[in-house]
């Protein structure tokens, strides 16, 4: 499954254990008249707790290891995203020391709970919901102009020219793999997080900003990317020229 697939199949799940975490805690904490038996609640809110422990500390691993793996520069969106996620795990912490060991605080659970399960809202909101959105629950497929409308192809408009030899395209193909199969499907127009890069220099636009398909404006968009792309102005030039070789190729 995609990283990207997976984390927000994740973030769902976590969105389920908050909306349980919710109702049990309002069975135990808001009923005067118990509908359901109080010690087996609580220990379905107990485990609820747990399971929802490991699932975000698993939704933050595939976080971390995305940004360090890419060393792409955090968006706003991103940023408020790990900022919410921080606090999930800072509040949840918290609430696992009142209810084990300082249980002087005990009286705060319940408002440490409203907290955390709007924390998690915002979380979910900010990574699974806007991916889910904008990709029509990862169905949007970015439309590609056929063949016959093809005058000439980005490489031969181009006043710089995508590089031919071997070694390039080889370096390329590792820069790509590394940097960008986690959201782009090289061999297919799918969108996965972002659209799929099948003949990208072969059609005459490129799919999500709609400018000429040219090396120069790929260029661009690695450096000072349109959308929500992350920006890998850290690349040399040889490295955009390896990369531009290989799209080259697909």
């Amino acid at each position: 499954m995609h990283p990207f697939l997976l984390k927000s199949f994740l973030s769902l799940v976590i969105l389920a254990a908050v909306l349980i975490g919710i109702f049990t805690a309002f069975e135990m904490f808001g009923r005067v008249e118990q509908k359901f038996d109080r010690d087996r609640v609580r220990k379905y809110h107990s485990a609820n707790g747990i399971l929802f422990l490991f699932l975000c500390l698993g939704l933050t691993y595939l976080c971390f290891s995305f940004l360090v793996r890419t060393k792409a520069e955090p968006s706003v969106r991103v940023m408020f995203h790990s900022l919410f996620a921080i606090s999930v795990l800072l509040i949840l912490w918290f609430k696992i020391l009142v209810a084990r060991i300082y249980r002087q605080f005990y009286a705060k659970l319940q408002t440490a709970g409203l907290i955390l399960a709007f924390v998690s809202f915002c979380m979910i909101g900010t990574s699974a919901g806007y991916f889910l959105l904008v990709t029509k629950f990862g169905t949007d497929i970015p439309v590609v102009e056929s063949a016959d409308k093809r005058k000439t192809t980005g490489a031969e408009q181009a006043g710089m020219i995508a590089k031919t030899d071997p070694e390039s395209i080889r370096k390329g193909r590792e820069l790509y793999e590394d940097k960008c199969t986690f959201c782009h499907d090289p061999f297919s127009n799918k969108t996965l997080t972002g659209p799929g890069h099948k003949g990208i220099l072969k059609n005459p636009h490129l799919p999500v900003s709609g400018k000429p398909a040219i090396p120069e404006n790929i260029s661009v968009q690695l450096r000072t990317p349109f959308r929500d792309m992350p920006s890998f102005s850290y690349l040399s030039g040889d490295e955009v020229q390896q990369i531009i070789a290989y799209l080259n190729t697909l």
